[in-house]
């Protein structure tokens, strides 16, 4: 077996209930804030560790008492630019992407909700295996 079809193999998992790809490629990449992906372009990338992330900065530091606590964690919060709120709501979706979609690991790559394809760190190339996959099934 070719290391070409060995890492399509390994990398590409994919369900078979999903509906047919679409005219128009979506992409979502998912990943940790210490990854990097190149060629994200238009896609949609989530920062999965995103909420852990904010709520440690949100926590760092905070006195042992918890009545002081509460009010400076309540002022961190308040502070918050509209930047960081728009950074967790895109956390939390990715996260409930990355469960419905059952991804097992980062970086993860999808494309049109129907094929997954992990530790590859560019969109290109993970495009190209994704497209060998759909032209062995036919597509």
């Amino acid at each position: 077996m070719s290391a070409t079809l060995r890492q399509l193999v390994a990398s590409l998992a994919c369900t078979a209930a999903l509906p047919p790809v679409q005219a128009q490629e979506r992409v979502e990449v998912f990943l940790l804030g210490t990854q990097h992906v190149r060629g994200t372009g238009t896609a949609t990338v989530y920062h999965v560790d995103g909420m852990e992330r904010i709520n440690a900065a949100l926590s760092a530091g905070l006195p042992p008492d918890p009545a002081h606590a509460e009010a400076i964690a309540k002022r961190r919060f308040e502070a918050l630019t509209e930047a960081d709120r728009q950074a967790i709501g895109t956390s939390a979706q990715g996260l409930a992407a990355a469960m419905q979609y059952r991804l097992t690991k980062v970086p993860a790559i999808v494309f049109d909700g129907a094929a997954v394809v992990y530790g590859v760190g560019d969109v290109n190339q993970a495009r190209a295996i994704y497209q060998t996959w759909l032209a062995r099934r036919g597509r």
